[in-house]
């Protein structure tokens, strides 16, 4: 039983990934506004938990692994995420990071 639910929230968080990851390239690329490099940055550990989902299919003894790794993943997108709303809302200083690219 536990086993199936695990099986259930690895595959909710590999379609929650894939829909993130295909919805910043189509708003990027089909609706033309341009990202920041924090959003690029953020866009990091989406990728890196479908390679990390996608290999704990492919291999199940580590499972235990993945799924801590996936942990630490999504706290890294959490800090990254504050930081990026903390500067968008004005509570933290704005840095070189956070520069939208013109395109000219």
């Amino acid at each position: 039983m536990f086993n199936l639910k695990k099986e259930l929230y690895l595959k909710i968080i590999f379609l929650v990934s894939l829909v993130a990851i295909i919805s910043a390239y189509y708003i990027e690329y089909i609706l033309g506004y341009q990202p920041c490099n924090l959003c690029l940055i953020e866009r990091i550990p989406y990728a890196l938990s479908l390679i990390v989902l996608t290999i704990n299919y492919k291999f199940k003894e580590n499972e235990k692994f993945c799924i801590l790794l996936l942990i630490l993943i999504f706290i890294f997108s959490l800090l990254i995420s504050i930081y990026h709303f903390g500067i968008e809302q004005s509570f933290f200083q704005e840095t070189l990071i956070c520069n939208v690219k013109s395109e000219a």
